[in-house]
């Protein structure tokens, strides 16, 4: 049975696998090392490219792939399985091998040597090779911490840019020095809406429209509000140079509005089509009057629940400090906090670190919308 292989980029190997989980929810993965996610399962060439196009995490996928471990099998059956991919593709043209080293180097293995070696072997079942505009692309990586060389072929690139860094703050036309990374924002809105559908994303407390930004370059409809029109005007701003340079149909508000009151903020059409709801609130500084900041996530979470769609999910960002084996927010308690989402009616899933600096790192929570709230 042919096999798809996923290979993750490595800026945050836990949170990209999480990503894979909510971009492909009907497929079973296995994980063949920390970057490397194994498939038996059918995925379409549309889907994998729409995948690929949503993806901060993903870094491209083998299909038909063929691996070997370095320190339990040997080059020689590598190898073979390499001819039988090759002899049982039903294509004929012209090829060239890519190469990728991941998280270090195989001693005494040379990707450029086994690329010439495969190289050869397409020759031999009757290709040929182009290394400027082939027809075809084989992918083979080199994958240092688990010793496991994979070969199949290419779907993506192995560009090292994930393809947000012209969106960075700096970048943007209208931006403050405090912004979320677009990979992480990108990712977030994955994380909380699964696989691309007519349904939006909504960002309640928009700021400069990272969130937004991402979103609708992959293609999502999308709700921002935010209370401040000075942001409101500048994420617009943003949203028109995001855009400029993309062909995607999408539908979208960007609106200045109350995170606490969306059913007024929010336009109709949208109550009841939204799947997931990403928030990073404003810490640090108190945009929303007298509220404090549980306070403003609790009303804001409150708000969303009577507009999502039914197993809508929620994506929330909390800076805290870098801890190996505890939770330590930098604004209150974590078992309060935990205590105020289910109170609020949303069931944490799951949650990881992402490292900022010495000093602070972030929380992605992932959470699911919930019939009840709890007291």
């Amino acid at each position: 049975m042919a096999q798809i292989l996923v290979c993750l980029r490595g800026w945050n190997v836990p949170l990209a696998q999480a990503e894979v989980a909510a971009l492909l929810p009907n497929t079973d993965f296995t994980e063949l090392a920390p970057r490397f996610m194994l498939t038996n399962d059918t995925i379409g060439a549309e889907t994998l490219a729409e995948t690929l196009n949503c993806a901060a995490g993903i870094q491209c996928f083998l299909r038909d792939v063929k691996y070997f471990n370095t320190n339990e099998d040997t080059s020689d059956k590598f190898y073979e399985k390499i001819t039988t991919m090759l002899s049982s593709a039903a294509v004929r043209g012209s090829v060239a091998v890519r190469t990728l080293r991941i998280s270090g180097r195989i001693d005494g293995v040379s990707t450029r040597t086994m690329a010439a070696e495969i190289g050869a072997i397409a020759v031999d079942q009757g290709n040929s090779v182009d290394l400027a505009q082939p027809d075809y692309e084989i992918g083979l990586i080199a994958d240092g911490e688990s010793q496991i060389i994979a070969c199949g072929w290419l779907v993506g690139d192995f560009d090292d840019s994930v393809g947000t860094a012209p969106r960075r703050a700096t970048e943007r036309p209208f931006f403050k020095p405090v912004s979320l990374d677009p990979r992480l924002a990108r990712l977030s809105v994955n994380l909380a809406c699964g696989p691309l559908d007519d349904y939006a994303v909504l960002d309640p407390m928009t700021g400069t429209g990272g969130f937004a930004m991402e979103a609708l370059t992959m293609g999502r409809n999308t709700v921002a509000v935010d209370m401040d029109e000075v942001m409101v005007a500048g994420a617009k701003q943003n949203i028109d140079w995001a855009l400029q340079n993309h062909d995607h149909h999408v539908q979208y508000q960007i609106t200045q509005g109350d995170a606490s009151n969306l059913q007024q903020s929010v336009d109709e059409i949208w109550h009841g089509k939204i799947s997931g709801v990403v928030l990073d609130p404003p810490y640090g500084r108190n945009s929303h009057g007298t509220l404090e900041h549980f306070q403003l996530i609790t009303a804001t979470i409150q708000s969303a629940k009577s507009i999502v769609a039914t197993h809508a999910k929620l994506v929330l960002i909390m800076p805290i400090k870098p801890a190996e084996h505890e939770i330590v927010l930098l604004h209150g308690n974590w078992q309060d906090f935990t205590t105020l989402m289910k109170t609020s009616g949303v069931e944490i899933i799951q949650y990881w670190s992402e490292h900022v600096h010495a000093s602070l790192a972030r929380l992605v929570i992932l959470a699911e919308f919930t019939n009840e709230v709890r007291h």
